[in-house]
């Protein structure tokens, strides 16, 4: 009786707080929310430029997009970053400073290598003129055997990432931390408790003052298929993982991916697969409707949305 009271007073808060919710826009339809499937951000401290993910559907081609804002603040057409293009490269995350951008790839190692059958975990650094250091792959401390993906950079450097197939991992993925040293980074270590789970553990994003982590799981007792969470650091560890709710989790979702709260704490940015044709309509699409639901954002591939934040409300 006690656990049935306490399950319905966890969805009556969550339904509570959904009716209040504000609403996600996609992010510049047409322009960087398409019909191809885009997924993974970041964004530099200034608001001025933005780094997300495109692939095809078999996810053979991989790359990291860059877009920069007009004179009049609108977002450009997206180009191939100068450091991407070759490798499948996936999950940029630009650190608070706007110096460092960090990225998981199956590039090789060595020159002249084979291509990683997974990913590691690589960085580039702005340069005067403003273009891109050579990619730099951080080593041992981070990388592994198993795959690093996922990351995000706290103000202090430390680097937080999803990982999987190495020790001290728990689940499918568990989330790992690296803090950063004048050489480079100390050995990763996985999140303790209640964080890592024996379920899956991803898709996160870390305030720069590590004083909240927004993280994917399906873990039991979840909404859709995976769920966006919340966690507060106190000094002394993490409290117990806060579903969101509504509008990020809904029943037979796949969840929002790669979520990014922008310099000013006051937006969010995620990926999700959601459909325009949900319900499906009841009477047959004409050729030029499927070619435009095919064609463009809404069509259950991955698309770029935007919508206001403040973690003070799920505190």
């Amino acid at each position: 009786m006690r656990l049935l009271a306490a399950v319905s007073l966890t969805l009556f808060c969550i339904a509570a707080h959904a009716a209040d919710a504000p609403t996600p826009h996609l992010l510049a339809p047409g322009v960087l929310s398409t019909g191809d499937d885009e997924w993974g951000f970041t964004m530099s401290p200034q608001g001025d430029a933005l780094w997300f993910n495109k692939a095809d559907r078999g996810y053979r081609v991989q790359v990291i997009m860059e877009s920069t804002k007009d004179a009049d603040g609108r977002w450009q057409a997206p180009q191939v970053a100068a450091f991407s293009g070759q490798y499948r490269d996936i999950d940029p995350a630009m650190s608070p400073d706007g110096r460092t951008l960090v990225f998981a790839s199956n590039r090789p190692v060595q020159a002249g290598g084979a291509r990683r059958p997974d990913f590691d975990l690589w960085r580039v650094d702005r340069l005067p003129s403003g273009g891109w250091s050579e990619p730099r792959h951080l080593g041992d401390a981070v990388n592994s055997s198993g795959s690093e993906t996922n990351s995000s950079i706290a103000a202090d450097g430390s680097l937080y990432f999803a990982a999987s197939g190495r020790d001290g991992v728990l689940g499918q993925r568990d989330l790992m931390r690296a803090r950063a040293t004048p050489d480079g980074y100390a050995r990763a270590e996985p999140l303790p408790a209640p964080i890592n789970t024996d379920a899956d553990e991803s898709n996160h994003w870390i305030a720069p003052d590590q004083g909240y982590l927004l993280f994917l799981s399906n873990r039991p007792g979840g909404i859709g298929e995976n769920d966006l969470y919340i966690s507060v650091h106190d000094g002394d560890g993490w409290s117990a993982p806060r579903n969101l709710g509504a509008p990020f989790n809904r029943p037979g979702a796949s969840g929002v991916f790669t979520p990014f709260v922008d310099a000013t704490g006051g937006w969010l940015y995620f990926a999700e697969r959601r459909s325009a044709m949900d319900p499906l309509p009841d009477r047959p699409l004409s050729t030029s409707e499927l070619d435009a639901y095919l064609r463009s954002a809404g069509n259950g591939q991955g698309d770029l949305y935007v919508m206001p934040w403040s973690a003070e409300a799920y505190r």
